[in-house]
């Protein structure tokens, strides 16, 4: 019950929630009706959630910060399909950054991908005319499924088990750096953005993207951790299985089981990419999940709701920038 109870809130929080046809036009007087009342029921259950968890395993946090965070994710994206890694993945880029921008940044580039995780846009950058992929995620479990597509495609991406505060690349190897949704949870956004700048040739484009801060969203999802503190993921995982979740939809254990999740706001941002000295200009996102795309269009409580909601930026890495950061 108390994961069920987790899933219906969260669902919702979201500019729109397509398994029940629902496009927010007002979300707040929503979150207000719901978020106390699912919350408090889910706490209540949480601590009774089975007699037999022991037989399902219990979550495992004995490990590093990035052996945890890697293995979590390792587990997640292993139900992903060909369908998911090669084509979803397609879409999903063409959502992230521009076409013609793809078109002079991307196409016939050296390219890396900084923390990879399934692989999925590493093999998109290839479909989308990369010279050269190189991917890099902590554990190799986690793109392997990408890395045998990749090689019975014969796709230019060669992916490499590495850590992102310690690029095995020379300075200004890339002519472009993509990197989503991955320092923020890491020990330090401020040092996996000196290391892609690192890589980055002078005169490189890069892609960032990592999570804003305030609103009620962002404090929501804090606030379903601790309640799954008390659960093993793979009860979890179990229950969600039973009521029917897609296999991609891996939006629910990332938020409720990763230990690490840091919120910059823009101002933060702007001082630690001014002090890198790279050229910065945001863009957004264009998935009608999209948290700022919500805020771009002008969504009633948009501010209440999803505070800043994400940072995606375009980078560029002027000719004088050679070494950067701590």
């Amino acid at each position: 019950m108390a994961i069920v109870l987790c899933h219906e809130l969260f669902r919702f929080l979201y500019p729109v929630e397509p398994y029940a046809e629902v496009v927010h036009d007002d979300p707040v007087p929503f979150a207000e009706a719901h978020i106390v009342r699912l919350l408090r029921g889910a706490d209540a259950y949480a601590d009774a959630v089975s007699p037999y968890r022991g037989s399902l395993g219990e979550r495992r946090l004995g490990g590093s910060l990035e052996a945890t965070t890697a293995d979590l994710y390792s587990t997640l994206w292993a139900e992903l399909d060909e369908q998911a890694l090669r084509i979803e993945s397609t879409a999903l880029l063409e959502a992230r950054l521009p076409a013609e921008f793809v078109q002079k940044a991307v196409v016939g580039a050296r390219v890396a991908d900084i923390g990879c995780g399934s692989g999925r846009y590493a093999l998109a950058l290839a479909l989308a005319g990369a010279g050269h992929v190189c991917a890099v995620d902590y554990m190799a479990k986690a793109f392997a499924a990408a890395e045998r597509i990749a090689q019975g495609s014969g796709l230019p991406v060669r992916f490499v088990e590495a850590d992102v505060f310690a690029l095995p690349f020379d300075d200004g190897e890339f002519d472009f750096v993509f990197c989503n949704g991955v320092l923020h949870h890491t020990a330090s956004i401020e040092r996996g953005l000196s290391e892609l700048v690192r890589v980055l040739r002078p005169g490189g484009r890069a892609f960032l993207y990592l999570y804003g801060t305030g609103g009620i969203f962002w404090e929501t999802r804090r606030a379903l951790r601790p309640i799954f503190e008390r659960i093993p993921i793979e009860h979890t995982r179990a229950v969600l299985s039973v009521i029917g979740m897609p296999a991609h939809r891996f939006i629910f254990c990332d938020t409720w089981y990763v230990p690490v999740e840091t919120h910059t706001s823009a101002e933060e941002l702007h001082a630690m990419l001014d002090a890198l000295g790279v050229v910065y200009e945001k863009i957004v996102g264009r998935s009608q999940f999209d948290l700022d795309g919500a805020i771009e269009r002008g969504v009633r409580g948009a501010g209440a709701m999803w505070g800043e909601g994400e940072h995606r930026y375009l980078l560029t890495k002027p000719p004088s920038v050679t070494r950067n950061g701590p």
